[in-house]
């Protein structure tokens, strides 16, 4: 018998069919879960007080509260909990700084896989981070804080790749032209990617680092 922890999820959705049919989706999948369900904001943040999830899927649009004010309010009080949205609404202009305090942004309808896919990544990339980073101990301060800085580079470059690859899936080219904020956004966003992966190449080669 596995010695394995089960992970912690805890399902937010102001409609509780459709938190079922997640956690139904979430208990199809390989991995095993302990699946927890709040049907508002204000049952989720009890929840919090009382447990520690190792991970949110959260939709954005609750009956009691806005989804981006949860948001913040899961971040104030548990920094560390992964969190993955779902919702039905294209994220704007507004939400590119906001996207930084998520690990997937999903848009209904949300298939199966990419639901696995984006669950296992927020449980699976900060973790791998924190074991990296606690390998680091033996290392001398500078070659720590240098791993360190480019372990969580990596993790970021990781977060920002996904979210170019969805928001141009969103707005094609074509249609990001007609929307001046949108285009300004994503091709600042290409550029942050661009440098990450410089900086990434760049450390890579000073470690010969294949």
């Amino acid at each position: 018998m596995s010695n394995k922890k089960l992970k912690y999820l805890l399902i937010v959705n102001s409609e509780p069919d459709i938190a079922d049919l997640f956690a139904e989706m979430l208990l199809m999948d390989i991995e095993k879960y302990i699946i927890n369900t709040a049907y508002t904001g204000k049952d989720c943040l009890l929840t919090l007080k009382r447990d520690r999830p190792d991970m949110v899927l959260l939709d954005l649009e609750l009956s009691d509260m806005d989804g981006w004010e949860l948001v913040e309010k899961i971040k104030e009080s548990k920094p560390d909990i992964p969190i993955v949205i779902v919702t039905s609404k294209i994220p704007g202009v507004d939400d590119f700084t906001r996207l930084s305090m998520v690990s997937d942004y999903l848009m209904k309808p949300v298939t199966i896989d990419c639901l696995y896919m984006a669950v296992r990544d927020a449980l699976e990339i900060p973790a791998l981070v924190e074991n990296c980073i606690k390998t680091l101990k033996g290392f001398n301060e500078i070659d720590r804080a240098l791993l360190e800085k480019n372990i969580r580079l990596l993790r970021q470059s990781i977060s920002d790749r996904k979210f170019f690859i969805m928001m141009r899936q969103l707005y094609p080219e074509r249609k990001a032209k007609n929307e001046t904020g949108i285009m300004r956004k994503l091709e600042a966003l290409k550029i942050k990617i661009d440098r990450e992966h410089s900086e990434l190449e760049d450390f890579k080669k000073r470690c010969l680092i294949a």
